[in-house]
């Protein structure tokens, strides 16, 4: 059984990247004739990532306020075909919409509707430490809350939103409120909710009243809880499974359906403009960059803007085989004229190691954003072997001796770093994110 088709049915996806490939190097400053625009080298990027059926969606990207980019990208040119779209198809943002949720906590407190230290007994008198556990802690993820409901057992869409906030209150602290960090979703449903009863309205209609109606993203919308639906070319979501792209609903059963919201690059990159001026500065993240991506099963998203270097991009992918964070590294490569490399086939290649050394590795993982998924690896004939639930699910072969794959055309590793105790941690690529799992003392 393959590692990754196991495991992608008992995960919500959060979002960091290795990807270790064999690619073609381009400086820009040096390609032959010094003619290749940032455009040109964008256009070029995503047609070889495409050509690798790696990447299935729409590109936009602005250069010194001047379009450099405006493409849609298909694997399969067919108009029928359900992955195939343009540049004003719709996509589902999942995370992007806590930027939002962000630009409405600074536009509320601007007005003095409400503070972010302030902690949530305010809203939530029986909330467990709800007066440790500030705003700004939830839109930070150092509320200490988990990433998902622990031990529940039914759909999260069916959940109603009173419902999300009294299991959210049946969830144990992964740590004291603002001693640490960890991504948490339920966290963000409360933060929905806090919006949501401060304008006395859904929090979809919030979004749409607040963002979309005022800057004129008229071809944005959410799928519930508000008046109107503006959905006109919806992507469809696609994965891959056993070697074929399979559409996957764009609706899925083990996600909250408060925030459920879609849109087009065009208008989110309305949004990306608006969010640069005040008062919204503490929306910028580090060296003056706002950016956020989203996701599920099927669907990819970014937005990004370098403040510093005038540039935005929107990416979005109705497919989740691209390797994510590495093509947002290389798009602003490309936008900053730095080096870069050209997607390229891999074809990686195994080397043995002696038994000591793989059994250094062996061992079980906890991945805390996965909600506490374990993963044991064990080491067989020669080689490393994943085992989830008592489930052999997957044979590891070394590239180095810290970073091992199981599909030799496949980004994904798995990559030991010795932690500060003597034993070893894991980096799992998965799809073009990492995630890290610590060992567990056994």
């Amino acid at each position: 059984m393959n590692v990754n088709s196991s495991i992608k049915n008992t995960m919500a996806l959060f979002w960091m990247i290795i990807l270790v490939s064999c690619s073609q190097k381009i400086d820009p400053h040096n390609s032959p004739g010094e003619t290749t625009t940032i455009g040109e080298n964008l256009d070029n990027y995503f047609t070889a990532l495409t050509h690798l059926k790696k990447f299935n969606g729409v590109v936009l990207a602005y250069k010194n306020d001047s379009l450099v980019l405006e493409k849609s990208y298909n694997i399969d040119t067919d108009t029928n075909s359900s992955t195939f779209v343009t540049t004003d198809y719709q996509f589902d943002i999942h995370s992007i919409s806590k930027l939002m949720t962000n630009y409405l906590v600074i536009k509320l407190e601007s007005e003095g509707q409400l503070k972010v230290n302030q902690t949530i007994d305010t809203f939530y008198p029986d909330f467990p430490q709800g007066k440790s556990i500030a705003i700004q802690m939830l839109l930070n993820h150092s509320s200490g809350l988990p990433r998902e409901l622990y031990h529940f057992e039914g759909n999260e869409f069916d959940l109603t939103t009173n419902e999300i906030i009294e299991l959210t209150k049946l969830q144990p602290l992964l740590f004291e409120p603002g001693a640490d960090t960890q991504y948490s979703n339920i966290g963000y449903e409360l933060i929905y909710d806090i919006i949501s009863k401060t304008y006395h309205k859904p929090f979809a209609q919030c979004i749409v009243d607040e963002i979309f109606i005022p800057l004129k993203m008229n071809n944005s919308g959410a799928h519930f809880f508000s008046n109107a639906h503006h959905i006109k070319k919806l992507a469809k979501n696609h994965t891959l499974e056993d070697s074929t792209i399979v559409q996957v609903p764009n609706i899925m059963d083990d996600e909250f359906k408060t925030a459920r919201l879609y849109s087009t690059a065009s208008d989110l990159n309305i949004f990306l403009n608006h969010i640069k001026e005040p008062p919204y500065s503490s929306i910028k993240k580090e060296n003056n960059v706002i950016a956020k991506d989203g996701g599920s099963k099927g669907i990819r998203a970014q937005v990004y803007a370098d403040l510093d270097h005038n540039f935005n991009f929107v990416l979005l992918a109705n497919y989740d085989e691209m390797p994510f964070f590495n093509t947002i590294d290389d798009m602003v490569k490309i936008l900053k004229s730095e080096p870069f490399e050209i997607p390229k086939e891999l074809n990686r290649k195994a080397i043995h190691l002696p038994d000591d050394t793989l059994k250094k590795f062996t061992g079980a993982y906890s991945f805390a954003d996965f909600n506490g998924l374990t993963l044991t690896i064990k080491t067989e004939n020669k080689n490393l072997v994943v085992f989830q639930n008592g489930e052999k699910i997957g044979t590891l072969k070394a590239e180095t001796e810290t970073i091992f794959f199981e599909n030799p055309k496949a980004p994904e590793s798995f990559e030991f770093i010795q932690n500060d105790i003597g034993t070893y941690d894991v980096l799992m690529g998965w799809k073009g994110i990492t995630i890290e799992g610590k060992r567990e003392n056994n």
